[in-house]
């Protein structure tokens, strides 16, 4: 079969479109033909090493979707010629392996071309704003870098939560997405001060949960936009900038924590979280913004793409 593979770490242009070995599944693991997969920062910070898992060669690819080819062992959930969507390593590829805690069914009508980019953007702001800090309707909310996967979802969900939200980017045209998808608020941190934006935008009172995957100085800004009580999640250092986040910025109740979507699984309810958020996609009220569709051969120039900031959403890789 023909995968996005690695052989060292470094720029794009160790990206190589190959033939490797088919996997086969073992022991609760489903192999499926892969219909489309996609390229997070997961990938980009996989390929320059800064993953602890520095096994190569590797092949790319943190989730995707397709048809069930065949199932392990002890498999009973799944069945071949089943649809599925999945967070799979190794997903950019023909052919990809899935633990069945990790794979999820799609359902009639959801465009499989669309799916491989769905999982783990869509449980990851799933989790970001209904299972780290309880939040009220009217409660405000930030989102930094609204204009990537993660953000445009985010986005959609505090529309439809009955959240406020305040989102930033580095241009007024990613701007400008946001607010068509159901932004309050806007700040270009390129050109404003997105902490005294914050602080404007809310009377001085602060937000009450900001979420970050930028890392360095947005990360210690971000926790000094927090109202009393406030808490600040970082789910991702897309610059590679350590953040310094002194004890007095921990006054008046605040809070900082870190979220890591693979150690949710398999403990936390991911299955009934999807079926949520796929009954949404069905209803029109959330959807995927897909920044660019690739034939999968084009996987170095994706992470090129993703690497110079110019993606707004999610870049697609078809076999």
């Amino acid at each position: 079969m023909k995968a996005v593979r690695i052989h060292a770490f470094g720029g794009p242009e160790v990206v190589v479109y190959e033939e490797t070995t088919q996997p086969e599944p073992k022991a609760n693991e489903v192999l499926f033909q892969v219909t489309s997969s996609c390229l997070n920062y997961a990938d980009v910070q996989w390929r320059l090493g800064n993953y602890v898992d520095r096994t190569l060669p590797a092949t790319l690819g943190r989730e995707a979707a397709g048809v069930i080819e065949a199932v392990g062992p002890e498999v009973t959930t799944f069945k071949p010629g089943q649809p599925i969507m999945a967070r799979a390593v190794g997903g950019n590829a023909e052919y990809a392996i899935a633990h069945v805690d990790h794979a999820f069914p799609c359902p009639d009508g959801v465009d499989m071309a669309q799916a491989g980019g769905m999982p783990v953007i869509f449980l990851t702001a799933y989790h970001l704003l209904r299972s780290l800090k309880p939040l009220q309707a009217g409660d405000t909310v930030l989102v930094q870098a609204a204009a990537s996967g993660v953000g445009t979802v985010l986005i959609q969900l505090c529309k439809q939560w009955g959240y406020r939200s305040i989102a930033t980017a580095s241009t007024d045209t990613k701007l400008a997405l946001a607010r068509e998808l159901g932004a309050d608020e806007t700040i270009n941190y390129a050109t404003q001060d997105f902490e005294a934006e914050v602080m404007r935008l809310t009377d001085g009172t602060g937000v009450d949960l900001a979420l970050d995957a930028v890392g360095g100085e947005v990360t210690e800004k971000s926790l000094r936009c927090l109202a009393r009580f406030g808490c600040l999640v970082n789910y991702g250092n897309a610059s590679n900038v350590p953040a310094s986040l002194p004890l007095s910025a921990f006054r008046d109740n605040r809070a900082a924590m870190g979220f890591s979507l693979p150690a949710t699984f398999p403990t936390w309810d991911n299955p009934g979280a999807m079926k949520e958020l796929l009954a949404l996609v069905a209803e029109g009220k959330l959807r995927l913004i897909v920044d660019r569709v690739l034939p999968l051969s084009e996987a170095a120039a994706a992470h090129a793409h993703l690497s110079n900031r110019g993606a707004m959403g999610k870049v697609l890789l078809i076999p």
